[in-house]
């Protein structure tokens, strides 16, 4: 997709910036530019626009992708464009059932009548896009923060049925015609390499030979976190803590489970199908009106995977309550319950899901929590380069996450029977009263 390019002095600096910015866009005048609290953790470059006469200005979402973390912001735009057409058009359809409700942002056009503003600047090149911002609609960042268990049941049951309802309207999307945005995201094999190579505590790209991808864009973006960055003093220090061994030993136990996802895709199996690729609660917005779940933001990792991803994402997220920098490592559980919500949500919602699929609802989290904890271990033994830390951030906090997910998977495998046979009931009857 040709996209206009201008030429700019620098990033924005300042609400007059971010104005300019927005000007290019086709929008009515006048523009008032503020800051947007909930602009996320990635694309931190994100400004509420109103566009407008005061009396019926419209609401926009000014943002930059992240140059840091997408470097091919092409790709990222053409499948959240394929997303967005794909779920107009379904929409369009009557693709939703009585008592469903969604809606799907909408890019602004630039006055050139482009999807999106790209900046050439002295750093490179930035990406700006116009969205709109869905009215009437709330969302919440975790479950523990919901004043009642009615209440986080009932809003864990609707993003269960706002995943299915997204994949519904997503259904028609090719994979093969969808890149992806963040090359080695979401490939378990990938990271279980880069953990090994950290195990040997590997410092050039001659010792990690063995463990780097054989596709040369996948290695470009992701060979820099195959090398241990830190000490070697640091590094044997976190190594040998006694509570990082013990992780470290299931980890690598858990190796050959961890790794069901993507063999089955490899092996055809499972099926690939177009994902969202970021289910945290927080992508969820519900209607101020109703309580329903709306839509599905965030489309930034749109890319082929099984659905599984999305849904085991979205579960080993929502059952933590305690959170994922809870330090003590014996307040991890399970919410039974509002993994029960979901899974009704869901099935109740869904179509033409294949049984085997279905039959693992229940393993899905526990290896997304397995995967993340391995990310988040490896990053701590590695010098934390990856899930960088902020100045007021402790020190260890990345072994926290890193065990706050590990002890997850413990927990989900330890219930797995009772959430198996949560499933294969709610298959049976998934509208049974909850």
């Amino acid at each position: 997709m040709t996209n206009e390019t201008y030429r700019n002095p620098g990033s924005p600096a300042s609400f007059d910036q971010a104005r300019l910015i927005a000007s290019r866009f086709d929008l009515t005048e006048p523009l008032e530019v503020s800051d947007f609290p909930e602009k996320g953790n990635i694309n931190q470059q994100a400004y509420l626009v109103k566009a407008g006469p005061c009396e019926n200005a419209g609401e926009y979402i000014l943002q930059m992708l992240n140059p840091n973390v997408f470097t091919q912001p092409r790709i990222v735009m053409d499948s959240m464009i394929s997303c967005i057409q794909a779920q107009h058009k379904a929409l369009a359809g009557g693709a939703l059932k009585s008592g469903e409700e969604w809606e799907t942002i909408r890019l602004v056009q630039t006055r050139h009548g482009k999807a999106f503003l790209e900046i050439e600047d002295e750093d490179g090149l930035q990406c700006w896009r116009l969205m709109t911002r869905i009215k009437n609609t709330m969302t919440y960042r975790s479950l523990r923060e919901l004043p009642d268990l009615e209440t986080r049941h009932r809003v864990a049951k609707e993003a269960g049925k706002g995943l299915a309802i997204f994949q519904i309207l997503t259904a028609e999307i090719s994979p093969s015609h969808i890149g992806y945005p963040l090359p080695g995201y979401r490939d378990t094999r990938n990271y279980y390499e880069q953990f090994l190579s950290i195990l040997e505590e590997n410092r050039t790209f001659k010792e990690t030979e063995d463990h780097l991808p054989s596709d040369p864009i996948v290695r470009q973006s992701t060979e820099k976190y195959f090398l241990v960055a830190n000490t070697s003093e640091e590094y044997h220090r976190r190594h040998e803590d006694p509570q990082v061994k013990r992780y470290l030993a299931l980890a690598l136990e858990q190796k050959s489970f961890a790794l069901m996802l993507s063999d089955g895709l490899a092996d055809g199996s499972l099926r690939k199908t177009v994902i969202h690729g970021d289910t945290k609660l927080e992508n969820f917005l519900f209607s101020t009106e109703t309580g329903r779940v709306k839509s599905l933001i965030d489309l930034d990792t749109i890319m082929p995977h099984t659905w599984l991803s999305d849904w085991g994402d979205m579960v080993r997220s929502l059952v933590n309550v305690a959170g994922e920098k809870e330090a003590n490592p014996e307040k991890i559980e399970v919410d039974v319950q509002s993994f029960k919500a979901m899974a009704q949500g869901f099935l109740s919602t869904a179509r033409h899901i294949p049984d085997k699929e279905i039959a693992l609802m229940a393993d899905a989290p526990q290896i997304m929590a397995l995967e993340l904890g391995v990310r988040f271990l490896t990053d701590y033994l590695r010098g934390d380069n990856y899930f960088k830390l902020r100045p007021e951030d402790p020190p260890d906090l990345n072994k926290t996450r890193a065990i706050v997910q590990l002890r997850l998977f413990e927990m989900l495998r330890k219930d797995e029977s009772l959430l198996n046979r949560i499933i294969a009931d709610l298959g049976k009857n998934p509208l049974a009263s909850f």
